[in-house]
């Protein structure tokens, strides 16, 4: 018997790679006799080759016309005959992606007409990704489980201070900086830290240099690694930590699956039911422009954690 070969579809940012990873550990578990192939971006083909699960990772440069994503989607699969077609992304582009594969025969899960097997909720996009993905990979009499071994993940090339230490992750995209939590209020949060002897580490991207520089001159004592980290450095500093501290942005979802206490910062213009990162000891506040009195609240949930 030929062996079957499966490919998942999985684009986006890093938080929302993140919150795929259940349903792509289910995937895994369930054609676990199978070559799966994964379709993706490429800043996610390393961390995501990790995992074990693929044979192989593929990714495309996406345009702004479909019909030459598909040739080119042809092209780098056209050594697979796929048996099943998983799309996890189930946007306008990559439901478009699956008519390629449905006129090749392939079981196609996702939505739209070239769905084989379609995630028909009507309530589907007001759905946490996690619950959305479970009910969709049901409907292929798969079972949902959540992955609970992050090793692959861990990069351990880096030092961990001998102190109690917090990670601060005070950015965010620049294109969406409407997602961010005002300065002042990281401030009030370093100084609280320091005060109670415990150490502020600052992460981040390029997007995030000026506000980790602003906020590591408040004091000697933070260390400043924004842009100086790896995605697996990240988790094993939060596997460590005694607390991690930021706005809704993708470390936060790497740091939240390292199970120490995480608290996350969402503003108006993102909403935690859809997207909230998830772990073990998630905390989630949702911060107002009038809200004078929110580093108090925040401060209660620090204290507990001392």
């Amino acid at each position: 018997m030929q062996e079957e070969k499966i490919l998942i579809i999985k684009f986006g940012g890093l938080g929302d790679i993140i919150l795929s990873l259940d349903a792509i550990f289910s995937i895994f578990s369930h054609h676990r006799n199978n070559k799966i192939i994964l379709l993706t971006e490429k800043p996610f083909v390393k961390i995501l080759a990790k995992t074990g699960f693929f044979e192989e990772v593929l990714s495309i440069n996406r345009s702004l016309f479909y019909f030459i994503d598909i040739k080119e989607i042809r092209k780098k699969t056209l050594s697979y005959n796929f048996s099943h077609v998983y799309d996890l992304q189930t946007s306008r582009r990559s439901s478009y992606y699956l008519k390629y594969f449905f006129k090749k025969g392939s079981i196609t899960n996702g939505i739209g007409k070239y769905a084989k097997i379609k995630h028909l909720n009507l309530k589907r996009n007001f759905m946490h990704t996690i619950d959305r993905q479970k009910e969709q990979m049901e409907l292929s009499n798969i079972k949902f489980s959540m992955m609970d071994d992050y090793e692959w993940l861990c990069d351990k090339n880096i030092n961990i201070p001998n102190s109690k230490f917090a990670l601060i992750v005070p950015g965010g995209s620049k294109s969406r900086p409407y997602k961010r939590i005002p300065k002042f209020i990281y401030e009030k949060i370093i100084k609280f830290l320091l005060r109670k002897k415990i150490k502020p580490i600052l992460v981040g991207s390029d997007d995030d240099k000026k506000i980790c520089s602003q906020l590591s001159s408040i004091s000697k004592e933070i260390l400043n690694l924004c842009t100086i980290t790896s995605i697996g450095q990240i988790f094993f500093l939060a596997k460590h930590s005694s607390m991690s501290v930021g706005n809704d942005t993708g470390p936060m979802h790497i740091i939240a699956r390292g199970n120490n206490k995480t608290i996350v910062f969402f503003t108006k213009f993102s909403n935690p039911k859809l997207c909230k990162p998830t772990g073990m000891d998630v905390e989630i506040f949702q911060y107002s422009d009038n809200d004078s009195d929110f580093f108090l609240t925040v401060k209660k949930s620090l204290q507990k954690c001392l």
